[in-house]
């Protein structure tokens, strides 16, 4: 028997095609720096529509920094120690130090300019060494050692603002640790001498493989960096909506809604809450005495006096004109008396040191404690019986509401002064 012959059957007019695609070194370095320049000018141009977003235009400086380093690196003939060589690494270095800035200033917090010029300093002084010059592999390794101690820096910086709750800090994050943790890992490839250039596709080596974790952490950074900027300046425009601007505490309505939400809590978890209202004595006198100006900073003194005691967890907002009410969860009636009191004492301090002349301003405050069943507008009523009282006893002074033992306010119930 004959073996029957072997065919590849190919049908009439079929089109064989060999498609084989393999990206060269140089035109990833090129696509890198191309990608770089326009992150850079889409975060200039972003942060030109962003208030108060000076980060963004550290980070935008750090892209183009990147863009103009890589065309040098790759430039044809380009060898280690030329001097557009020396000049590329350099910008490499410097690069890195502006996003370390960038996460400064995310922070608000000072960016010192000798310090991102550092890690270019530290590679010229040990290219100065003859040693460290004759070996291309070693500069390699401290320039990658350079990136990743930056970058490090930069993942702290923003990990230290986390009580800024901004959710697109987190990726931000990531993404910084582990470009930071690639670099670290291509300076013990360079220094060993396994990272070196090659004109293979890109995924065959540690070289390309940085370069390639490059461009997508220029296009990923850039992104998220542009998100935190928007989602802060959200942030800050609701916070100024709910804080009265004249004196830094929460708007009436700010007050309203967020009270009801720490009652309820208070409630369902079966804790303790007080009340406080403040009205300031004689307030309209102040004004006819000293003008309108000198009311506005009674005011300011009050409200500042009221933050600096009160803790984080309390609320105090502005309901009225010149009356003020804090919300202590957490808080017994004597826990908020002693509150009370410290705020009207410190207001009246304050007061007496204002400016060239002194101005003789006091409050009067009422407490009333919530109970089952107590609602907001329960609580404000309580504590403004409370508040009446003390103005009729003298005015600068502090009054607790009694309840009754049904837990409902009682309007003719005895007011003891606490």
């Amino acid at each position: 028997m004959v073996a029957p012959t072997e065919r590849r059957l190919n049908p009439p007019g079929a089109i064989r095609m060999t498609l084989s695609l393999s990206i060269d070194l140089p035109t990833l370095m090129i696509a890198g720096s191309f990608v770089s320049a326009v992150s850079g000018i889409f975060l200039v141009f972003a942060w030109l529509q962003t208030d108060h977003a000076r980060g963004m235009l550290w980070w935008a400086a750090a892209d183009l920094v990147l863009a103009a380093a890589v065309p040098l690196m790759a430039s044809p003939g380009a060898q280690p120690g030329d001097p557009a060589v020396v000049v590329a690494i350099n910008l490499l270095n410097v690069s890195p130090a502006l996003i370390w800035a960038s996460a400064r200033a995310v922070n608000r917090r000072r960016v010192d300019i000798a310090l991102v010029g550092a890690g270019a300093l530290v590679w010229l002084i040990a290219f100065a060494m003859p040693s460290f010059r004759e070996e291309p592999r070693y500069q390699v390794a401290l320039n990658l050692l350079i990136v990743a101690a930056f970058l490090f820096a930069a993942t702290y910086e923003f990990w230290r603002g986390r009580i800024e709750k901004l959710t697109s800090r987190w990726p931000l994050i990531v993404l910084l640790f582990l470009h930071a943790g690639f670099s670290t890992a291509g300076a013990i490839a360079a220094a060993t001498g396994s990272l070196a250039p090659s004109s293979l596709a890109v995924l065959y080596g540690w070289f390309g493989f940085v370069h390639l974790e490059t461009l997508a952490f220029v296009v990923g950074t850039s992104i998220f960096t542009v998100a935190m900027a928007r989602e802060r300046n959200e942030v800050q425009h609701k916070i100024a909506a709910n804080t009265d601007a004249l004196t830094s505490v929460a708007t009436r309505r700010a007050f309203y809604d967020r009270g009801e939400s720490l009652i309820a809590t208070s409630t369902s978890q079966q804790s303790p809450l007080a009340i406080i209202l403040f009205d300031l004595d004689g307030f309209k006198s102040i004004n006819d005495t000293f003008g309108h100006g000198h009311g506005d900073e009674v005011l300011r003194l009050f409200g500042s006096a009221a933050l600096k005691t009160l803790r984080s967890s309390d609320l105090i907002g502005r309901v009225g004109g010149e009356e003020f009410g804090a919300l202590l969860p957490g808080a017994s009636v004597g826990a908020a008396y002693v509150a009370a009191e410290r705020i009207r004492t410190a207001f009246a301090e304050a007061c007496s040191h204002y400016g060239t002349g002194a101005i003789r301003a006091t409050v009067s405050a009422g407490i009333a404690e919530a109970q089952n069943g107590s609602t907001l507008d329960t609580l404000v009523q309580a504590a403004d019986l409370a508040l009446y009282r003390a103005k009729l006893q003298g005015r600068n002074r502090v009054e607790v509401a009694e309840r009754t033992e049904s837990g409902k306010d009682d309007a003719d119930a005895t007011l003891k002064v606490a």
